[in-house]
């Protein structure tokens, strides 16, 4: 069936890159996108990817181009790795979902919607950073107390606020690296009809075919294979290496 994907949303491609060296690669990479050669645009996203890091905008075109092949796996996959980078781009966010329902995948978080919207809000460097400042200021105020008298009731008053609201932002930044402590075991199926293996060997009985696109729990690797677990359900067996991706890339 036909999807209709509605205009690609190319703002992030305005971004201005550091170097000459990257604007060019990511102007060729455009051209090819906006010309149609979706796989040559996914081969030159993904070398600018490999030689200058990860960045939202580039995996998010990544993501476009790997659509528009009918590749929901990879698609996903270099959204999802983009949400980690910019998670509160509302293209971003669109195109993933439109994605998922086009591959008719709809994982279920095991945290409460309201609770994965707030501890989604911040990317992981953005909560940890926050929690390293909050930390910092306290550190601060408290030498400042200690050198300094306050006898004004007002700035005592302030003071302590700043001190309080700092712990505020600790106690939720922490309990939001908490609660995605497990992001890093998160992986992506990258094809529909891949199969999980009761053992890691080749010729091992098949025990499901999660689908393109699926997040499953990567555990330990056995040779060429991964341990993995779909959230949700009772599936569980090894996948071939070259079958799964970590949304964490390493």
């Amino acid at each position: 069936m036909h999807v209709k994907f509605p205009r690609i949303l190319l703002g992030l491609l305005t971004l201005v890159f550091s170097t000459a060296g990257a604007f060019a690669g990511i102007g060729e990479a455009n051209k090819l996108f906006q010309s149609g050669d979706f796989p040559a645009a996914a081969s030159a996203y993904q070398k600018i990817i490999d030689v200058d890091g990860p960045s939202a905008a580039v995996l998010y075109n990544l993501g476009n181009s790997h659509y528009r092949l009918g590749q929901y796996g990879p698609a996903i996959l270099a959204y999802e790795r983009a949400k980690l980078l910019a998670p509160r781009d509302p293209d971003l966010q669109a195109n993933l979902n439109l994605t998922r329902k086009a591959a008719t995948v709809f994982d279920k978080s095991a945290l409460d919607p309201r609770l994965e919207a707030v501890v989604g809000y911040l990317s992981l460097n953005e909560w940890s950073w926050l929690v390293a400042g909050a930390a910092l200021w306290i550190g601060v105020l408290s030498v400042a107390a200690g050198v300094v008298r306050i006898s004004n009731p007002m700035t005592r008053r302030l003071a302590w606020g700043s001190i309080v609201l700092s712990g505020f932002l600790i106690a939720t930044g922490a309990t939001a690296l908490a609660l995605r402590r497990d992001e890093a075991a998160r992986g992506i199926v990258l094809s529909k009809d891949v199969p999980i293996l009761l053992s890691p060997f080749e010729k091992a009985e098949t025990v499901g075919t999660p689908g393109a696109g699926r997040i499953v729990k990567m555990g330990v690797k056995n040779g060429g294979y991964f341990h993995v677990e779909v959230p949700g359900t009772e599936l569980r067996g090894w996948m071939l290496e070259t079958d799964v991706a970590g949304i964490v890339s390493k």
